[in-house]
């Protein structure tokens, strides 16, 4: 029974562990991605406060939305975005196992359907081309799930700080973070026209970002995992 136990327990750290490390991955591959693509983007300088984060997958160059886009690492922002939503999906569901069962089945749809809305938004480029095939509103569809999405699940597991081992403190910051990034990703679309399009974008963004490397960083830090590979489930050392 005792054996038992401790694997159960060890099978939980292992999926917190591997959740942590999808996380705090996520987030530096998008980082580093769009500091390359928007650094790639000379003619003219990309701007973080008038441009779109979408403008850096835009795969063509010329007059769009009344802004001139270039971005001649549009594919390395586009597998970026869809590696993020790959790896914030996997951390959601891996987060799930160690949550009751209504909680369990809501992180893991909000993971699902913002896994598929950064899919959309790296497949479906905002450009002159889908606007005139039709299907613009795909990605409108994917960049309104992937950043509602990351900011709930950000407000949902940061209640969920006991369960997640993780400090109250930390939880209340995933609150915070993720309530910041909806409340502004709602005045974004409520201002569209009205306000400079990059900085309430980024904001709702960012809330999420910066989320996912505190609380990746909290849970690697609780769950040690380069400990957990070394260690049998009843305390030994591995041979």
């Amino acid at each position: 029974m005792h054996d038992r136990s401790a694997a159960t327990t060890r099978d939980a750290s292992v999926a917190l562990a591997t959740a942590a490390i999808a996380l705090v991955l996520g987030a530096l591959v998008f980082l580093i991605s769009e500091t390359v693509a928007a650094g790639a983007w000379t003619a003219p300088s990309y701007s973080y406060s008038a441009d779109f984060v979408s403008d850096l997958g835009n795969p063509q160059c010329g007059p769009y939305g009344g802004r001139v886009v270039c971005s001649p690492s549009h594919t390395l922002m586009n597998t970026a975005f869809v590696v993020q939503g790959l790896l914030v999906g996997a951390a959601s569901w891996l987060l799930g196992r160690v949550l009751r069962e209504r909680s369990r089945v809501l992180v893991r749809s909000l993971g699902v359907a913002t896994a598929a809305g950064f899919a959309l938004i790296g497949i479906v480029h905002s450009s002159t081309a889908t606007s005139a095939d039709g299907t613009l509103w795909l990605h409108y569809l994917g960049a309104t799930s992937a950043i509602l999405g990351t900011n709930t699940l950000a407000v949902l597991l940061g209640r969920q700080w006991q369960r997640l081992r993780i400090p109250s403190a930390v939880g209340r910051a995933g609150v915070g973070l993720g309530g910041a990034g909806i409340v502004a990703a709602v005045t974004w679309l409520a201002t569209f026209t009205l306000l400079p399009p990059g900085i309430l974008e980024r904001a709702a963004i960012y809330a999420f970002v910066l989320w996912q490397l505190l609380f990746g960083g909290f849970l690697l830090h609780v769950t040690q995992p380069v400990r957990l590979l070394f260690v049998r489930p009843s305390g030994g050392p591995r041979r």
